[in-house]
């Protein structure tokens, strides 16, 4: 009985690192998107990661309930169990590996989604003010964008 479920969570922790990969490889196509700043392409991205994170999620609270069973409660609870499964403490470990890694792209991706918004908002508001702008006739009697100076073309 310990052996099934011993390959029960073996299996667990295989579907979840398969997961957490495509996950990351998604993440990492994110921000080649955000830094080449080809934005159309972002949405099918982000429709991808949502199913990816979903999927996880489930693969997740599958391999927490069989830990569970163990009495299995932290991470290094399932390292010390797994010690005498070389191949499924590997897998455990590429599976936190790869989650700090995801952790870390989602960070980063989101200061890069930051930055975007803060550029188009520095370029709305330049863009805002251009329009606020009036135009108007300097001394030498060339146009002239002023705000508030000189004689605007509408006056006489």
């Amino acid at each position: 009985m310990i052996v099934t479920q011993s390959s029960e969570l073996s299996n667990a922790i295989q579907t979840e690192l398969l997961e957490v990969e495509q996950l990351v490889a998604l993440m990492q196509r994110e921000q080649e998107v955000l830094v080449s700043r080809h934005l159309d392409q972002i949405s099918p991205i982000l429709e991808l990661k949502a199913q990816a994170l979903q999927q996880l999620e489930v693969s997740t609270r599958a391999r927490i309930e069989i830990a569970q069973t163990f009495n299995l409660l932290t991470a290094n609870d399932v390292s010390e169990f797994l010690q005498s499964d070389a191949t499924t403490l590997l897998q455990w470990q590429a599976l936190q590996q790869q989650a700090k890694l995801a952790e870390m792209l989602n960070r980063s991706n989101a200061q890069l989604v930051k930055c975007h918004e803060e550029a188009n908002h520095h370029l709305m508001s330049l863009l805002s003010k251009q329009k606020n702008q009036e135009m108007a006739y300097s001394a030498d009697g060339r146009l002239s964008h002023q705000s508030g100076l000189g004689r605007p073309l509408d006056r006489a």
